[in-house]
């Protein structure tokens, strides 16, 4: 006769749960996810706080903010840190560079908001970059009183490496208008809120591999009191 108590224990036994799989982050591709950079118009008046759209993102990709203040305030914001910064000359517009401390965990991470420590205008550019590069991005900047934006040379700590590249220009004026990006770059694009009290942004992007530095060239735009960086992330 089959032994019923064992018979009963198989199938009262609590099945094994099925794990739920980690989603697997993207590999490095030296280029920003499609739609980089997502922009965000300030309101157009002076505020000490301002929301930046993040651009489209995926688990495990490092997030960059990119921000033009009309005037050269401090900004903060939690779980973000500061990676560069730069004035225009005469102090009329400044250039901001932040990296989420933590790599993005889905696809619908919250927007940031960025406190200030004046009441001022704000254009930002958001960028979304798959793979975790979090301790790897740099920036060198300079700035001018008029004429072309020309983003400095830049040679990361990280050596010959396989580096995605952003230029970024940011003016101290909400109505210039900038027509290209420096000659070999991509995604070049340009934001401003219109306002002549205003500011504006622009970036563009370029990947190369195996090497050390990089000097972008000029933005072409309409003369301007500018802040330029070239920013260097590599995984």
């Amino acid at each position: 006769m089959p032994d019923i108590r064992a018979i009963m224990t198989l199938f009262s036994a609590t099945p094994t749960p099925t794990p739920t799989p980690t989603p697997t982050p993207t590999a490095w591709t030296g280029l920003p996810r499609a739609g980089s950079p997502a922009f965000t118009e300030g309101a157009g008046s002076d505020s000490t706080s301002f929301t930046v759209t993040l651009a489209p993102h995926a688990a495990g990709d490092t997030l960059l903010a990119l921000i033009c203040s009309d005037g050269t305030p401090t900004l903060t914001c939690t779980g973000w840190t500061q990676i560069g910064a730069g004035n225009a000359i005469g102090s009329t517009a400044k250039g901001h560079l932040f990296r989420r401390d933590t790599v993005a965990a889905s696809n619908a991470e919250s927007n940031p908001v960025f406190s200030s420590t004046a009441s001022e205008q704000f254009m930002a550019a958001a960028y979304s970059i798959p793979g975790d590069a979090l301790l790897n991005v740099e920036s060198g900047w300079i700035n001018n009183v008029n004429g072309t934006a020309d983003p400095p040379s830049l040679t990361p700590s990280g050596g010959a490496q396989d580096y995605l590249w952003i230029a970024m220009a940011a003016f101290d004026n909400g109505a210039v208008t900038v027509s290209a990006g420096p000659a070999g770059y991509s995604g070049f694009a340009y934001d401003n809120n219109g306002q002549a009290l205003g500011c504006a942004i622009a970036t563009a992007y370029k990947s190369s591999t195996a090497t050390t530095s990089e000097n972008p060239g000029a933005f072409t735009n309409t003369s301007e009191q500018w802040a330029a960086a070239t920013i260097g992330v590599w995984p």
